[in-house]
């Protein structure tokens, strides 16, 4: 069944022409009209070239007559000028491939791109999802390029070739059956060799994956301090060249199967070829044909046989390519799992009653495991809610529910009494700004930083400079080369890096900036210290006024600032009230609470032991 589908995908000849024609209509016309031309000027010079030997043998004139030279030198200077049309049409076609290349490239990146954007989250959740989209990755730099320059040296080849047939068929018709009969199983092998490499490249697509990870690790900046510290870059190097190995072997035993059916099929081809070429030779010696007839014969031959190569070879490549195309439609057509409504209501502005979470379960994708179950809650305009639990009781995941990364398998979750699934996506999230704990350090300009929360506005928008200033991080930004306009990265020219706080203090400005009803943040504090920690959440009551937050976080000193908390245990949440009514429950909240604050007070009893002033006194206040 996968045979049969892969040799449909490759016949879908239509797809690649009309994705082509879709990226650079004018530059496709343009080269096929090139092509047609450039086409026709071989056949039309060696008319020309019979005229001159029928020329020189037909008469019985010297061809030093006048008359004589000047029928002669019409018909070379015919042909110098078909050579100056053939240079001029090659030179044209040439830069209209090349500008015709780029645009197809772009417009496959930007296909790629605008799918990415749009997929739900739980794609990116999954291997195989990242096998798909590994595929068209993969492909989108380099196939358009081969699916231009194979199309044009195919329709250029082809073109030619059967013109060089129709001036054999004016020889004789078995010359041309003995030729395409012979080149019928070099066609059908070359085209196996495709399916089998095709196949090859999709079932490596996770081996692939994992060796560029691994490359990745010991070339990038991400991972280079822990990789010198333990001195692990050998071993990486030597995994990844473990898998280059394998998949070495594999594309070995491919193409050396494939080159010796090659090298059988073409011998067989070539044998058929030169029994006409003789056939051509025998007419000529029988004198059944003039000697212009036959220089123009044996022209058309040399032309079919040159051309029928490299057909062949365009026409294997061309079903390879629409084989690999396949992968881009393949990600291209993967649905929605999280959908827009058909008719979506707008968005309430300001909330009334607010955000109310109902019975709500879920579980991720693929998985049979539950990570919530029957959650009910609510978060009311301008109130500040915190969440807490132990690791993996499913606080992001929820977060991740109400910005609509995913939807529930039960239950649901409203604005003003309106389920969430009857708003726009792109409307609804423009209500919410977050900060996850694995926020994004984006190697742009501070300022483009904290614009990207809100995309719309002017980069002289003084609400940039104002949340800068909230969250923090202005005084540090004016100071630096190129102030707002520096890049946050040191692998481009000119770049600063930040450490781990200050991008943090970033990315809370990112979120400052976005004119938002609800503000997510999971563990918004976890790189500050307790007095960084401590003025963040004097001003983010002022930020928050009118707005209502989330806080995930596991610093009880954080915690018991909100107005209400709720606590989750493995999926379910357990508790909920302020932090006194949950100490004085003496349940999980208090639990948690009790280890924390003995930590911090073996911390002070030891700092002060040193005469040492405690940092954790922000954490009583």
């Amino acid at each position: 069944m996968q045979n049969s589908l892969n040799f449909i995908d490759g016949l879908r000849i239509d797809r690649a022409l009309k994705f082509v024609w879709q990226a650079a209509p004018q530059w496709t016309a343009l080269s096929t009209l090139l092509l047609i031309i450039e086409s026709v000027i071989p056949l039309a010079t060696l008319y020309i070239f019979k005229l001159v030997v029928d020329h020189l043998t037909g008469t019985n004139a010297s061809i030093e007559s006048g008359s004589d030279f000047q029928s002669l030198s019409i018909l070379i200077a015919a042909a110098l000028g078909l050579a100056i049309l053939s240079n001029l049409c090659n030179a044209l076609l040439g830069y209209a491939n090349e500008m015709q290349t780029h645009l197809v490239a772009d417009h496959m990146q930007h296909l790629v791109q605008a799918k990415s954007i749009n997929m739900d989250l739980a794609y990116y959740e999954h291997p195989k999802s990242y096998d798909k989209l590994h595929r068209a990755q993969r492909e989108a730099p380099s196939r358009p390029l081969r699916i231009i320059s194979g199309m044009t040296e195919l329709a250029l080849n082809s073109l030619t070739l059967v013109g060089a047939f129709a001036l054999l068929l004016m020889f004789d018709w078995i010359v041309v059956i003995v030729v395409l009969a012979a080149s019928i199983p070099v066609l059908i092998y070359r085209i196996k060799y495709a399916e089998a490499l095709y196949q090859l490249h999709r079932e490596k697509t996770a081996s692939e994956r994992l060796s560029r990870y691994f490359n990745e690790v010991i070339t990038t900046a991400e991972k280079a301090k822990e990789v010198r510290a333990f001195g692990f870059g050998p071993l990486i190097a030597n995994r990844f060249s473990e898998i280059r190995l394998m998949i070495r072997a594999s594309l070995h035993l491919i193409s050396g199967q494939a080159y010796r059916r090659q090298f059988i099929t073409e011998s067989t081809a070539a044998f058929a070829g030169y029994g006409a070429l003789a056939f051509i030779v025998y007419a000529t010696v029988q004198k059944s044909i003039s000697l212009g007839e036959t220089v123009m014969y044996f022209g058309a031959f040399q032309v079919a046989i040159s051309s029928l190569r490299p057909t062949l070879s365009g026409l294997a490549k061309l079903y390879e390519n629409n084989l690999f195309l396949s992968t881009l439609y393949e990600f291209l057509n993967v649905p929605k799992s999280v959908p827009d409504p058909l008719h979506p209501m707008a968005v309430p502005r300001p909330w009334r009653s607010g955000l109310r979470v109902e019975n709500l379960s879920f579980h991720y994708p693929g998985t049979d495991r539950p990570i919530l179950h029957d959650i009910v809650m609510t978060i009311r305009p301008g109130e500040i809610v915190a969440l807490v639990g132990r690791n993996g009781s499913g606080k992001t995941t929820l977060t991740k529910l109400l910005c609509r990364l995913y939807d529930p398998d039960t239950g649901q979750i409203t604005i003003d009494g309106t389920d969430l699934r009857n708003f726009k996506i792109e409307d609804l999230r423009g209500e919410i700004s977050v900060v996850y704990q694995d926020f994004g350090r984006y190697h742009m300009t501070a300022r483009e930083n904290i614009m990207l929360g809100r995309p719309d506005i002017a980069p002289d928008d003084p609400s940039i400079v104002q949340a800068a200033q909230w969250a923090g991080i202005h005084d540090y930004l004016i100071r630096l080369p190129k102030g707002y306009d520096t890049v946050m990265s040191r692998t481009f020219a000119d770049g600063e890096e930040l450490s781990i706080g200050q991008w943090q203090k970033l990315a809370l400005a990112r979120a400052f900036v976005r004119d938002s009803q609800l503000i997510l943040l999971d563990e918004p504090t976890s790189s500050f210290d307790a007095t960084a920690e401590f003025e963040f959440f004097e001003k983010f009551r002022e930020m928050a006024r009118g707005r209502s937050a989330l806080i995930i976080s596991h610093r009880f000193s954080t915690v018991r600032l909100a107005d209400r908390i709720y606590v989750l245990d493995a999926g379910h949440l357990i508790e909920q009230g302020n932090h006194e009514e949950l100490l004085a429950l003496d349940g999980v909240y208090a639990d948690l609470y009790r280890q924390q604050a003995s930590y911090y007070q073996d911390e002070s009893q030891s700092v002060n032991n040193n005469n040492i002033p405690a940092l954790s006194t922000a954490f009583s206040k």
